[in-house]
């Protein structure tokens, strides 16, 4: 879409410069020369334009936002079209959005939170109570403007609560989406307070509470999932707030408040208990009046009731929503839901408060290492149904508990699943073949086999270099999950030094990172002064290792004895001890070595011979 910016549109609104643009629309700041103010105005691209489902869409969030009026909402001035040029004039709110906001600062602290929670709920209940739902809550459409305001904007997806039927297909921000919009494309007032929740969550804890690389992910998580507390990432965030967030959250809607209307006074409170420095609980707030949770925040088709201005006001004595609200002829004409105001029920005594309410919240136990009858009777009082489920464990002995979803330390709803799952001792896994692979595929391997990566050595071995040469344990033995297993990595062969000279196999050897220890040895093939080879101090040597340097000092003479007239047994201990081989040449048994004697021998007494060469002695 080219940029309008410098033109005039519908001979009234002068285009000064281009805002920000997404998807379906462009957003720009414009001078309205009628009424000299700055307006925001937001043009349909065009390709959309041509789209009638959407330009119908595109004028029911003209005509459905044009009948709110509240501060901490961003107002709709005019709609219409000039040519091809599709517009609406919305209030222009010069500063950030939350979204900005966060990404610059991260987590909010409680003060900071509920200085822009309080407003964002006064104006989310603006539009309930005038029968509109938001269904695209999210950080990108709050606005903080320079003046210090919080406002709410862009109802692009808004539908009146009359219409809160099925779709046929899921809208709004995946991040943000309540459970029944996931699984049924339904929603109602409490599936944009399951968005509100999400959003006090990320608010106080810098993270949406669910990440995915695809939508669909993050969408079933939101479908099969609790929110944890946001304490659980952020141990500052105060229980009240954890209860709140728990509580407009609960994947149950009928746990939910009604609307933003029933949630705006404990709002109210909350903020101020926790400036006073209260330690308040949601079931100890003493509210001036309750809404119905089990009454759904719709109208039947056809049904038309309003709730006068003056029950709101009672409803929501603590906030200036009340005062803030008009009437107007055009709010006659939507489909309201009916609120039931129940009367003040005070003291303990609050029936649904401590049931399907907030009152009913409370911290799993930390279970680990128990047993199953022990958890049971700690989970007693919490009222919750237990689901036992059974895992293997390599830290937690068979039979006892190893953790809970939702995890210890989450705070849950009476009558909800508390899943236990029970120890079945380490699983048996045998170790996998490795051997030639790299170290990164090694590593892949073990992981995936259910072990864990110990510490990756170097050794020399026959395999390429970067090649595994073998595990710490020899494959296929049985060892239980997790267990923890070294990777030998080859970093070549040990160079063969044998008949190179000393000189040459100690410069070869000089270039290795081992320690080399050098000695003569006497050797019968190799000459003297040249290397014999090397004597790993163990196999596979590891990289600085030691070894021995064996150099020939050439053969070892010995002097043959004279063994003529000894015995047999004699002369062959005499000849092995000067290091000889000794052939015996007799027609006599082995049991007469000891009394038969030597007649002859080979070489001849007094010869020179090697240590190792062989000699003869006969007795015939």
């Amino acid at each position: 879409m080219a940029n309008l910016s410098g033109q005039q549109i519908a001979n009234r609104y002068q285009v000064i410069s281009l805002v920000a643009s997404g998807g379906m629309a462009s957003v720009y700041l414009a001078n309205d020369q009628v009424l000299e103010r700055k307006v925001a105005l937001k043009v349909i691209h065009p390709h959309l334009a041509k789209d009638k489902s959407f330009v119908e869409k595109f004028q029911r969030e003209a005509k459905m936002a044009a009948q709110l009026s509240h501060p901490n909402l961003v107002n709709v001035f005019d709609q219409g079209t000039d040519g091809e040029v599709i517009f609406l004039v919305m209030e222009y709110v010069p500063g950030i959005t939350l979204r900005d906001a966060m990404n610059d600062f991260g987590a909010l602290d409680t003060k900071k939170a509920f200085e822009i929670i309080e407003p964002l709920t006064e104006a989310l209940a603006a539009a309930h109570a005038a029968g509109i739902l938001h269904r695209d809550l999210k950080p990108e459409n709050v606005f903080l403007s320079d003046g210090g305001k919080v406002k709410l904007g862009d109802f692009g997806l808004a539908r009146e609560i009359s219409e809160h039927t099925q779709t046929g297909s899921v809208v709004g921000t995946v991040a943000y989406l309540s459970p029944e919009l996931v699984l049924r494309g339904l929603a109602d007032a409490r599936s944009d307070i399951y968005s509100l929740g999400v959003m006090i969550f990320e608010m106080l804890t810098g993270k949406q509470p669910y990440q995915g690389e695809q939508a669909v992910q993050v969408a079933y998580q939101h479908a099969n999932e609790n929110i944890p507390a946001p304490s659980t990432l952020n141990s500052s965030v105060p229980e009240l707030l954890d209860e709140i967030v728990l509580w407009t959250t609960a994947r149950n809607p009928s746990q939910r408040p009604a609307s933003a209307v029933a949630l705006l006074p404990v709002i109210a409170r909350a903020s101020q208990d926790l400036s006073r420095g209260l330690t308040t609980t949601l079931s100890e707030i003493d509210k001036t009046a309750r809404i119905n949770l089990d009454q759904e925040f719709v109208s039947p088709a056809g049904a038309t009731e309003v709730l006068d201005v003056s029950e709101i006001e009672s409803l929501a004595s603590t906030s200036s929503l009340a005062t803030k609200l008009q009437k107007s002829n055009k709010r006659s004409r939507l489909f309201l839901s009916i609120f039931t105001i129940i009367a003040i029920i005070g003291g303990a005594g609050s029936g649904w408060w401590f049931s399907s309410g907030p009152g009913g919240l409370a911290a799993v136990p930390d279970l680990t290492g128990r047993t199953l009858e022990s958890a049971a009777e700690a989970l007693d009082p919490l009222g919750v149904v237990i689901e036992r489920l059974e895992e293997n464990s390599g830290t937690v002995a068979e039979g006892f508990i190893t953790r809970t979803e939702p995890a210890a330390g989450s705070r849950v709803f009476k009558n909800s699943v508390v899943k236990v799952f029970i120890s079945l001792g380490p699983k048996q896994l045998a170790v996998p073949e490795a051997k030639g692979l790299s170290a990164e595929a090694a590593k892949k391997l073990l992981i995936d086999s259910g072990f864990v990566v110990g510490s990756v050595k170097n050794y020399f071995g026959i395999e390429a270099a970067g090649q595994v040469i073998r595990l710490s344990a020899p494959t296929g033995t049985i060892l239980n999950q997790g267990s923890v297993l070294d990777i030998l990595v080859s970093i070549g062969a040990v160079p063969e030094v044998l008949g190179l000279s000393a000189e040459a196999a100690r410069a070869l050897l000089a270039e290795l990172p081992i320690t080399i220890e050098e000695v003569e040895v006497f050797n019968n093939q190799v000459p003297a002064g040249q290397a014999v080879g090397l004597v790993l101090a163990e196999d596979p040597l590891p990289e600085n290792g030691s070894a021995v340097l064996e150099i020939s000092k050439g053969p070892e003479i010995v002097i043959m004895p004279n063994t003529v007239g000894e015995t047999i047994a004699a002369a062959k201990a005499l000849l092995e001890n000067l290091g000889l081989l000794v052939v015996v040449d007799t027609n006599q048994l082995s049991s007469n070595f000891g009394i038969a004697k030597v007649k002859r021998q080979s070489p001849e007494p007094g010869s020179e011979v090697r240590v190792g060469d062989s000699v003869t002695i006969i007795s015939r």
